[in-house]
């Protein structure tokens, strides 16, 4: 009998650390800081510890001659973002892409040639406008793409069976500086189009332009004084 209960006390004993190892990832990921994207294009926390009043910054259509002025306003206030790229602007910017991961950054597919998917009638096509941008991203930054954005912001259903099935997350916006418009080189205008609309796990959309890139830190600048912090893109969660 007193064999018995030793051995019973001998085998608690050792379990003990077997079940501390095995809650502790549980522990873990409950106590974590993460995002994912909801239907409406915005970033909502994961659990409660995860800041709400946030931003995610998105630039798109580089890599191009403004991309390391834009990553230097970003290291200046400690912001990530996402770059959506175009392989066919990586050849008159070379190496830029590969900067973009060693600074940080993440890298987004936005298709090789910047047209609009849902007016190509083959579906082999759509593929390779994909396929061969996370190519050109995985050699260049040695990871597969996490985010797609289609051109435009049009997809379709091919589209997207294309992005689940190669793990990558969808990914439209929530806000934008519209700068795409010619009206948006006045500073003011480029800057109503976003505070307007502004709110909480915005998605916001900018791009590789010239008064972009001018208006960047001054952009930044605001939206800290809001109260609003940049989101790490690799906190978000499929």
């Amino acid at each position: 009998m007193r064999m018995r209960l030793t051995c019973l006390i001998i085998l608690f004993i050792l379990t003990i650390p077997l079940f501390s190892f095995a809650t502790e990832p549980l522990s873990k990921k409950s106590n974590g800081v993460g995002y994912h994207v909801n239907k409406n294009f915005d970033v909502v926390p994961n659990t409660p510890e995860s800041p709400t009043k946030v931003v995610l910054l998105t630039i798109d259509d580089g890599p191009s001659k403004y991309s390391n002025d834009m990553m230097s306003v970003l290291k200046k206030h400690n912001a990530k973002a996402i770059f959506f790229v175009n392989g066919l602007h990586d050849k008159g910017n070379p190496e830029i892409i590969k900067s973009m991961a060693r600074a940080g950054f993440t890298v987004g597919n936005h298709t090789w040639s910047h047209t609009n998917l849902k007016k190509i009638k083959q579906e082999e096509t759509v593929q390779k406008e994909i396929n061969d941008n996370s190519k050109l991203i995985l050699e260049a930054t040695g990871a597969n793409p996490k985010f797609f954005r289609s051109p435009f912001g049009v997809g379709t259903p091919y589209v997207r069976e294309i992005v689940k099935k190669e793990g990558m997350i969808y990914m439209n916006w929530s806000g934008a500086a519209k700068d795409w418009e010619k009206n948006t080189k006045d500073e003011k205008i480029f800057m109503k189009n976003i505070m307007t609309d502004l709110h909480p796990g915005e998605i916001l959309l900018l791009h590789e332009h010239a008064w972009t890139s001018h208006y960047l830190d001054h952009l930044l600048t605001t939206l800290e004084e809001k109260g609003y912090t940049f989101i790490d893109p690799t906190l978000i969660t499929y």
